[in-house]
């Protein structure tokens, strides 16, 4: 349950209290609906859908390439490409309609592969073609105006980051951009109202899904590897202490849940904000091991915050994933995984006590 009331509570309580006449709440529905209709004429899963169809295409688009011979050219690949991605631009800026949205995309998606393909050829070198989908990520996203673009633009340019700076930090790199795409997670969702009124724009839902998949992604990545057990033949590189990436990332959960509370009107109520910081304290002292749960802890708060279907899934099954390894982590006894099962369930009671308890004091508020 969200703190803030839906839309209907906030028509029926100014109606209640004799700021609108009682037919506001009928004109509403009308301008929301197309509101909605206008600007997302199709639900997300179709979207999605059409995401992965455009890889598809890119796919086959780039196996002609390679068949006709264009593979070994870097040269002409690079110019291809270029002459796609810009291409692409053009259509998705002048035309409108599903089938020209999916052209563009998909060969926009393959004129960035013709690039990568090409440097990669040139320089045979994994830094340069890191860097080089930094700059064409940064590029789509400022001239190519598709939701889907921005969010695959971004989630690519983290990582490339991630990829660099584990080539310069090795295993510390990792947990830096941890550190830091949780923060720029955290900043995009709770200025998004003011941040859509700026040059990002739409930019800013499809970058926060981005890092919502690329953080738990590195999280999972440090796991995967701790798993190996001394036999690294994936990954050789030595990463921070759990705790040292705990108490960040608790840090961050900490300001984020401050501005949250700011946001809904209740940073002055003890009644709120010490029982928070308290559930906050005692998830991370039971956590020090698996940092993962805070993060989908932190993306459950936000999606909570925001209303969002999306980020909830996302921080549901990342939460489902990291309890996982938090329970079969070998290294904690039974009895330790016992407590911290039974603490977990105690905090959650509480939180569920607690938004109860505030449920009917905020729809009260709202009339």
């Amino acid at each position: 349950m969200a703190l803030r009331p839906s839309m209907r509570e906030v028509l029926r309580g100014l109606v209640a209290e004799g700021q609108v006449d009682a037919e506001v709440e009928a004109r509403a529905r009308t301008a929301l609906e197309v509101r909605q209709r206008t600007m997302s004429a199709s639900p997300w899963f179709v979207k999605a859908l059409s995401g992965l169809g455009a890889w598809m295409s890119a796919g086959f688009l780039m196996s002609f390439f390679a068949c006709v011979g264009l593979w070994k050219e870097e040269g002409a690949l690079f110019a291809l490409g270029v002459v796609l991605c810009g291409a692409s631009v053009y259509l998705r800026r002048e035309l409108e309609g599903p089938f020209m949205e999916q052209l563009a995309l998909s060969t926009c998606l393959a004129g960035v592969g013709s690039i990568l393909s090409a440097v990669a050829e040139w320089t045979n070198s994994d830094v340069t073609v890191a860097l080089t989908a930094v700059g064409l990520g940064v590029v789509l996203l400022a001239y190519f105006p598709d939701v889907i673009l921005y969010f695959l633009a971004m989630l690519g340019i983290c990582l490339a980051l991630g990829f660099l700076t584990e080539k310069a930090m090795s295993g510390m790199g990792v947990d830096l951009c941890v550190v830091l795409g949780s923060a720029a997670l955290c900043g995009l969702l709770i200025h998004e109202p003011w941040l859509r009124k700026g040059p990002l724009g739409d930019r800013v839902g499809p970058m926060a899904f981005a890092l919502a998949c690329a953080v738990p992604g590195w999280l999972l990545f440090r796991n995967l590897v701790g798993m190996q057990d001394g036999f690294h033949y994936l990954f050789r590189g030595d990463f921070l202490p759990p705790v040292a990436l705990t108490v960040p990332l608790a840090v961050i959960a900490l300001w984020t849940g401050w501005q949250v509370l700011r946001e809904q009107g209740l940073d002055k109520d003890r009644g709120v904000w010490l029982p928070a910081a308290g559930a906050l304290v005692l998830l991370t002292g039971m956590t020090l091991s698996t940092p993962g749960l805070l993060v989908a802890g932190l993306m459950l708060t936000l999606g909570f915050h925001r209303r969002s279907r999306v980020m909830l899934g996302l921080a549901v099954a990342f939460l489902l994933t990291f309890g996982s390894f938090y329970y079969y982590d070998l290294r904690l006894t039974l009895l330790a995984k016992a407590l911290a099962l039974v603490g977990s369930g105690l905090v959650l009671l509480g939180v569920r006590q607690f938004f109860q308890r505030r449920s009917s004091a905020v729809l009260a508020e709202a009339r």
